[in-house]
């Protein structure tokens, strides 16, 4: 499911280079959820630039290994400290695009300092590899959850989604 939204709609190889503000453009938060969105965002942008935890997030960039996997891991792994730091409050619904969001915010960052040449295939890879990792985290099985997408509607999907990381966190 992930994968084919992330191929079809996101990063096609070929084209003009994704931005921070494309992402942004096709998530679309109910609006119950918005503020909370935008909360998680703001964490985490403050998160990789404030002064104090910048240099580490320089570090996890900057470590050997395909750039894919490095972001992927590097934004799952924050967004999973955010959610225990969150005491396990932040809503299961804005974790994804939340993360999405923050991942292109350190795309940008990469590309602009010419820390790394990164292709729209690179960040597909990346969100795979980000969605998964927090599928795997809470319980989801990624082809389960493909299964259900195909199977229901979204108001169906997203609320099995939010069941099933609620009840495991």
């Amino acid at each position: 499911m992930a994968e084919g939204i992330i191929q079809q709609n996101m990063a096609q190889p070929d084209g003009e280079d994704l931005t921070p503000e494309a992402i942004q453009q096709n998530i679309k938060m109910p609006p119950e959820l918005q503020e909370a969105y935008e909360r998680v965002v703001i964490a985490g942008m403050k998160i990789m630039f404030s002064k104090e935890s910048h240099r580490l997030m320089l570090k996890e960039m900057q470590k050997t290994g395909p750039v894919a996997d490095r972001l992927g891991k590097s934004i799952a792994g924050m967004m999973l400290i955010m959610i225990k730091e969150s005491n396990n409050t932040m809503p299961p619904q804005v974790i994804i695009p939340a993360g999405l969001e923050l991942m292109m915010q350190a795309v940008d960052f990469m590309r602009k300092t010419g820390m790394a040449k990164i292709t729209n295939k690179d960040i597909g890879d990346a969100m795979q590899i980000f969605i998964n990792t927090i599928f795997e985290k809470f319980g989801v099985d990624p082809a389960r959850f493909e299964q259900m997408v195909n199977s229901y509607d979204n108001t169906a999907v997203d609320a099995a989604a939010a069941q099933q990381m609620g009840g495991a966190a």
